[in-house]
């Protein structure tokens, strides 16, 4: 049974969303920040989250850069020994910041490492689109919006690479549990006039689909997608190719098919739980228009979880 929980053409209109909220008692309620980008033409793409678990007194910073021939990588989950609502205080630490310009339009991500500095500003390119509350298991409330992306790379020998692109972001706030799904898409798709952002859900005997296309004349769902993903011959048989078939509710259809813009343009994670493991693969992407040509670029992910008794 497919449900379909989006909203269509719902957007954020509270610049107070973009701020951090007042947690529930529920251990683990958690609000994350999502960023990520790609300049295909430097092929340098990567992502960032911060999330904040108050009720479980941590944070989680995740910074994960690719360019063609590396990949940076930066994990901590450090205490969290007071819960503030400031988003200054909340949203950084030695390595990884993240600056709130305006509200709903403008971020900028910074990442400062022995190796190099890393500098880029979003700024929103579409309204945000709110996926309404309870559209997905994953989140109680959640936004996205494609946008626009520039800064610069630095490396320790000062040689420079200007940053010139796309990315996506995205907020959630409420109680998050990874190991109860079977197993998730989730896709963020930018081209030149349009963008997708889409989730997939396989719940127990339900599969929620919540997602849209947007662009400059407003925000659609979707009403159908289809995923095949063809896998690796790796330990792991992670994904390697992946194609999309989604159709909106004005009855546009695309094609769209995506692969790694590096072979190490990806990442693994894996949460164990009793009786099994949760392992989630993000890959920043090159896609295709498979009926026109065109190229783009972006995320696809896929969640599955793996019960061993």
């Amino acid at each position: 049974m497919i449900e379909m929980k989006d909203r269509s053409r719902m957007v954020v209109k509270k610049e107070e969303d973009d701020y951090l909220h007042d947690p529930d008692t529920t251990l683990k309620w958690r609000e994350s920040y999502y960023f990520n980008w790609v300049d295909l033409k430097n092929k340098i793409s990567g992502f960032s989250t911060i999330g904040i678990v108050p009720n479980e007194k941590k944070r989680e910073l995740v910074f994960f850069l690719f360019t063609e021939d590396k990949r940076e990588a930066y994990y901590r989950e450090p205490p969290l020994e007071k819960y503030d609502k400031n988003i200054d205080m909340m949203l950084q630490d030695k390595k990884l910041a993240y600056k709130l310009i305006k509200p709903l339009k403008t971020w900028d991500i910074m990442f400062k490492s022995h190796k190099l500095e890393f500098k880029i500003r979003f700024d929103a390119r579409y309204p945000h689109h709110y996926f309404g509350v309870g559209s997905s298991s994953s989140w109680h409330q959640h936004f996205e919006a494609s946008g626009n992306i520039k800064g610069a790379l630095t490396y320790k020998n000062e040689n420079t690479i200007n940053i010139n692109g796309y990315g996506q972001r995205d907020k959630s706030w409420g109680y998050r549990d990874w190991h109860k799904f079977q197993k998730w898409f989730a896709g963020h798709f930018q081209f030149e006039n349009w963008t997708c952002g889409f989730r997939k859900d396989y719940i127990h005997d339900k599969v929620d689909l919540s997602g849209y296309i947007a662009d400059a004349k407003g925000s659609y769902r979707l009403s159908q997608l289809d995923i095949n993903v063809q896998y690796n011959n790796d330990q792991y048989k992670s994904p390697q190719i992946t194609t999309y078939f989604i159709k909106d509710e004005n009855g546009r259809e695309f094609h769209i098919e995506a692969r790694l813009i590096q072979k190490h343009s990806f990442i693994r994670f894996a949460r164990d739980f009793p009786g099994g493991y949760t392992e989630l693969f993000e890959q920043m992407v090159i896609m295709k228009n498979l009926d026109t040509g065109e190229i783009g670029s972006g995320m696809a992910e896929q969640l599955r979880t793996i019960r061993q008794n």
